[in-house]
């Protein structure tokens, strides 16, 4: 599990370590400058680069690159911004001077080359990016040419994620030690490009571990064991989900056979009796209850966790029955229209702890009565602002997908464009509620945590078979694997 940190706390962090290993400055920039390499002979194996350095310690990992990467067999070549860099950098830039290396003042235009390392400003930038420097990150956005950032791409808030003026567009960002937050908020989702965290001689584990928690695709068989020889239906649970409306059954097999797909045991469909023949044709290893007809109570007493919302519809008739959702000892995620339904009443938004909403940006400005417009501002805040009016854990969906039980907090980093689909959060729901239901090792978020990375891994396996605009919510489930 990734950790994010903030640009004060790793500032503190490496002054803190190497006051305690007496580890010198110089050998972390050497081993960051090591990790920019390997990222760019990914990009130009052997070719021509152009490194962009600022005066500060970015502009120091930047004259190092430099430095190994002609070692390497590689051409470099540097544009400054400054021929008096501080500290280690001062020092990099002499070892530059000695290899012959190229140094030019910025200027416009940028000389030929085969790839681009942005090395001008670090996590610490906190003003816009103004004059000649800006217009450097402009012609580099604007040259076509693999832009690999040193850190943080150049402009990027790196707490916030919002551009400070003007910011590189990065194919590949290499930020060390642990990943930085700007990263993954707001802008840092277009402009970080593939996201490459590198070891700089700091242990993993030192420090503070407070920031957002990334979970990964290598800790998915931590939590899904396999499964045991004598298991049965029951072992995995028992999923019920009320959902659909005419016009809308889709969404109802969606979600369930997204459940079934996830690992769900035993998949039940609760919904209006027009539209059974339809959910139980699309989703036949579900079975189908008329909501007019079913034991509700007895239903969610026998079941392991529940779905509610997805494509339900805003009839008032739906809204007396999740009322005995509200009620479930089960955990229930409460999706789509249910939310919609369940907005204008105070009363029916405080939910059970083990309750999770999983609203996308225009449902939780329903829920919080602002706009859509305050979600997407600060995602962070509205966030914080529906745990503590619903009480319980929230997912709050994006190209970033945000998580957090009052306690920590999660993002999912792993996703494709290709989601951004009718169908797509129908599915996240019924994968959800199977994992729910299984009663896996783990804390409630991370159970949450676990349902956004399979369905963004899926994500992007569907889009990479299908394209990310022919990809739909079908092929979507088809590449779910939890294992």
């Amino acid at each position: 599990m990734q950790i994010t940190i903030t640009p004060n706390e790793m500032k503190a962090l490496e002054q803190a370590y190497m006051k305690e290993s007496g580890v010198p400055g110089a050998l972390l920039m050497e081993h960051a400058a090591q990790a920019v390499c390997a990222a760019l002979e990914r990009r130009i194996p052997g070719g021509r680069a152009l490194f962009l350095c600022g005066f500060g310690n970015n502009g120091g990992d930047g004259y190092a690159a430099a430095r190994l990467w002609q070692a390497r067999g590689g051409q470099a070549l540097i544009m400054e911004l400054s021929d008096a860099p501080s500290g280690d950098a001062a020092m990099n830039r002499r070892l530059t001077q000695q290899a012959g290396i190229p140094l030019l003042p910025a200027a416009l235009p940028l000389p030929e080359c085969n790839a681009i390392v942005d090395a001008l400003f670090g996590t610490g930038l906190s003003r816009p990016v103004e004059g000649l420097a800006a217009q450097l990150i402009a012609a580099a956005n604007q040259s076509g040419l693999p832009i690999v950032a040193v850190d943080i791409p150049s402009g990027l808030h790196g707490e916030t994620g919002h551009v400070l003026g003007e910011a590189i567009r990065a194919a590949e960002t290499v930020t060390f030690h642990r990943i930085k937050p700007g990263l993954l908020l707001q802008e840092g989702v277009t402009h970080a490009g593939r996201i490459t965290v590198a070891p700089i001689l700091i242990p993993a584990d030192y420090g503070t571990r407070n920031g957002l928690r990334c979970m990964e695709p290598e800790d998915i068989p931590y939590y899904i064991q396999p499964r045991p020889l004598d298991a049965h239906k029951g072992t995995f649970g028992r999923v019920v989900i009320f959902a659909g409306s005419e016009g809308m059954a889709g969404a109802a097999a969606f979600a369930a056979n997204a459940a079934i797909r996830s690992g769900s045991g035993l998949t039940t469909v609760l919904c209006r009796r027009n539209i059974i023949p339809v959910v139980q044709m699309l989703a036949p290893g579900a079975t189908c209850l008329c909501k007019e007809e079913a034991d509700i109570g007895a239903l969610l007493d026998k079941a392991d966790a529940a779905v509610v919302g997805c494509g339900l519809g805003l009839s008032p008739d739906a809204r007396p029955i999740l009322e005995y959702f509200r009620h479930a000892t089960c955990p229930v995620v409460w999706d789509a229209d249910a939310l919609n339904l369940i907005a204008p009443y105070p009363r029916m938004l405080t939910l059970p702890k083990n309750a999770v909403i999983t609203p996308h940006p225009g449902e939780a400005a329903r829920l919080l009565g602002c706009s859509t417009g305050d979600i997407t501002r600060d995602p962070l805040a509205a966030l914080s602002a529906l745990h503590e009016k619903c009480g319980c854990t929230v997912l709050l969906k994006g190209a970033r997908t945000l998580m957090t039980d009052g306690h920590h907090t999660a993002v999912n980093r792993h996703a494709s464009p290709a989601l951004a689909k009718g169908g797509s959060g129908d599915v996240l729901a019924g994968i959800l509620g199977a994992l729910l239901a299984r009663k896996l090792p783990c804390t409630l978020l991370e159970t949450v945590q676990l349902g956004a990375l399979l369905h963004g891994l899926a994500g992007i396996r569907a889009a990479e078979a299908q394209g990310e605009n022919g990809m739909d919510p079908r092929d979507l489930i088809n590449c779910i694997r939890l294992d």
